[in-house]
């Protein structure tokens, strides 16, 4: 090997060294089933893609629109859990979750809990939790028994309005609907004698 050889083999592990330095956006999701005595039945976990969805909120947030007056791109924050039944290639240009269900009659997209949370033992706020709890009745509308394999973060941005606040969050609007964090899952099992907890940890690192 010439020493020229040499000096791009180490220059190639020094960018490789770099580039694992560099910030990145990971979420970690875990989906519990539990049944009415709080035992828990099935877990599943695991982290998810960043979708260009996602990405795109990010950058936009990080900057001003204009200084004066003071005018930012975007106002939507991450509000919503959206859970399907299909499942797709975990990759950043995901449009929609496959086979979007409903928690509720007619609607898709469920509030997280708020105020969100900050994990403890992080000195700081690098990392941030989102937590949904479905109800028994939630999901498995009457008395049905759905197997969930996808989920997804929404904001409550418009997506059709440049992302003004008051996004639709029913069915008849889900099937376009870019989730901006995304996962696919083992096949969870919700009955109507279960519980379901969305745990959602967003993580600067």
């Amino acid at each position: 090997m010439t020493e020229l050889e040499m000096m791009r083999r180490e220059l190639d592990k020094l960018r490789n060294q770099l580039a694992n330095l560099k910030p990145q956006i990971r979420g970690f999701v875990t989906v519990e089933a539990f049944r009415e005595d709080g035992k828990l039945v099935q877990r599943s976990e695991g982290e998810n893609i960043l979708t260009l969805t996602g990405r795109e909120f990010y950058s936009e947030l990080a900057v001003l629109s204009a200084f004066s007056p003071r005018v930012t791109f975007r106002e939507d924050r991450l509000a919503y859990f959206g859970l399907g039944i299909g499942a797709q290639p975990e990759v950043p240009n995901i449009t929609s979750l496959v086979t979007p269900v409903q928690y509720t009659s007619g609607e898709f997209l469920a509030p997280v809990q708020a105020p969100a949370t900050f994990p403890a033992g992080v000195t700081s706020n690098t990392s941030v939790r989102l937590i949904r709890e479905y109800g028994r009745s939630e999901i498995s509308l009457l008395g049905a028994t759905v197997v969930l394999t996808e989920a997804g973060i929404f904001s409550d941005g418009d997506p059709a309005s440049n992302w003004a606040i008051g996004r639709l969050t029913d069915m008849t609007n889900s099937s376009g609907d870019a989730p901006f964090f995304y996962k696919t899952f083992e096949p969870l099992v919700k009955t109507p004698d279960t519980t379901i907890r969305l745990t959602w940890e967003l993580r600067v690192v």
